[in-house]
C-alpha cells in the first residue's frame, strides 16, 4: 500500500508539475493529506531519477519535467534571420527560470555564438539545441559552414589551422573587422564552466575551474563546420559582469574596453616542438598590439628559447612599448630565461 502510494505520488507529481511549477508541493500536500517533506522526498528522488528538474531557491523554487525543457531546432541561415528572435521564440521563457546571474551569462553566450553563426559561417543552417540536467545547463550551436578554425586560416593566411585556436583565445579576433569586435567567443568563453569549439579535425575545449584549455587534433575531419557547447552549473555564482571587468578598463571618456588578454603559451607549440622558439613568439604576438596590457601563461612550459624570449620581450616590446607585458606560471627555469633577456628598463 505504502509503495502504491509512492508510485501515485510521483505519477502525480510528473503530471501536474507543468500545471503547479511553483507551487506544486502545496497541491501534492493536499491532495494527498501528506506532509511537505513527504512531497520533497519523492521530488528528490524524481531528480535523482532525471525526470525532472528543480529551478531557485528557497521560496522561489520551480519545477519542470526535462522533457518540457530539452530542445531541438533547426534554423535556415537564409538573410534576415536574428539571433534575438530566435531567443525570444524558442528559449527565453525556458531560461527565465533560472537565477539571474546564469540567465544573464546563458543568453549573452547564446546570443553571441548564433550571431557568429549567421554572420560569419557561410553555411545554409544551423542546429541548436538545449540539454537540462537537475545541476546544469548545456547550449548546443551547429553550423553546417566553412568551419571556424579553416576560416581563421584562411583570414590570416596561415600555415596551420592549429594556429587559429591560439589566435580565437586571444580576443578581439574576427573575420570581420568591420562589423565584429571579436570579443564574444573571448568573454563567453570565460562565462561558462566549459566551453568547446569543435571543427574539422580540431577540438578546442576551455575549464573555467581549472582555468585552462585543451587541444585536441584527429587524423580525420570529425565535425562538419563549426560545432559551440556551453556547459554552465545553475547554481555557479559566477557573474557576467565580472567575467567583463577581469579584462576591460574605463577609457578616458569612462567608458569600459576590453584592452587585457591572457595566453595560454602551450597553444603556440605543434607536434614535437621540445621548446618555445622564436616562430611560436611570433604565432603569439600577432594581433596583439590591439591590447594595453598581455598576460603569458607559461603552465606546463618547463622551458623557452632565447629566440622567444628575444622575439616577444625585445622585438614586440620595442614596436610597442606602451602595451604592458606580464608572465605568470614560470617555472625557475623559464623564469631565469625571461629575466636574464630582459631589457635593462623593462
Amino acid at each position: 500500500m505504502v509503495k502504491n502510494q509512492a508510485e501515485e505520488i510521483r505519477a502525480y507529481l510528473l503530471a501536474k508539475i507543468p500545471v503547479h511549477p511553483k507551487n506544486i508541493v502545496a497541491q501534492a500536500s493536499k491532495a494527498f493529506s501528506c506532509s511537505r517533506t513527504t512531497v520533497h522526498r519523492h521530488l528528490n528522488r524524481l531528480l535523482r531519477d532525471g525526470k525532472i528538474i528543480k529551478s531557485g531557491t528557497t521560496r522561489q523554487v520551480q519545477y519542470f519535467l526535462k522533457t518540457d525543457k530539452n530542445k531541438k531546432i533547426h534554423v535556415p541561415l537564409k538573410p534576415g534571420v536574428a539571433e534575438d528572435v530566435i531567443w525570444k521564440e524558442n528559449f527565453q521563457a525556458d531560461f527565465e527560470t533560472l537565477p539571474k546571474n546564469i540567465l544573464e551569462i546563458c543568453e549573452y553566450g547564446f546570443l553571441e555564438m548564433l550571431n557568429n553563426a549567421i554572420d560569419h559561417s557561410e553555411g545554409k543552417g544551423v542546429i541548436i539545441e538545449t540539454e537540462w540536467e537537475s545541476d546544469s545547463i548545456k547550449i548546443t550551436i551547429w553550423d553546417d559552414g566553412i568551419g571556424i578554425f579553416r576560416k581563421i586560416k584562411n583570414t590570416l593566411k596561415l600555415e596551420d589551422e592549429r594556429e587559429g585556436a591560439l589566435h580565437l583565445s586571444k580576443g578581439k579576433f574576427t573575420t570581420d573587422p568591420q562589423n565584429h569586435t571579436g570579443e564574444g567567443i573571448f568573454f563567453s568563453s570565460r562565462a561558462f564552466d566549459t566551453f568547446n569549439v569543435g571543427s574539422g579535425r580540431m577540438y578546442y575545449s576551455r575549464s573555467n575551474p581549472e582555468k585552462d584549455w585543451f587541444l585536441e587534433t584527429t587524423e580525420e575531419s570529425k565535425f562538419n563546420g563549426t560545432i559551440l557547447i556551453m556547459n554552465i552549473e545553475v547554481d555557479s555564482k559566477r557573474q557576467l559582469k565580472e567575467v567583463f571587468s577581469e579584462y576591460t578598463e574605463d577609457d578616458s571618456d569612462g567608458v569600459p574596453k576590453f584592452g587585457k588578454t591572457l595566453i595560454l603559451v602551450q597553444l603556440s607549440k605543434f607536434d614535437d616542438e621540445r621548446y618555445v622558439s622564436r616562430s611560436q613568439a611570433r604565432r603569439i604576438v600577432l594581433g596583439l598590439e590591439k591590447f594595453k596590457q598581455v598576460v603569458l601563461d607559461f603552465k606546463d612550459i618547463s622551458t623557452v628559447g632565447q629566440g622567444f624570449v628575444d622575439e616577444v620581450f625585445r622585438v614586440f616590446q620595442s614596436k610597442y612599448p606602451e602595451i604592458k607585458i606580464e608572465y605568470t606560471n614560470a617555472n625557475d627555469d623559464v623564469r631565469f630565461m625571461i629575466e636574464r633577456s630582459l631589457p635593462s628598463d623593462f
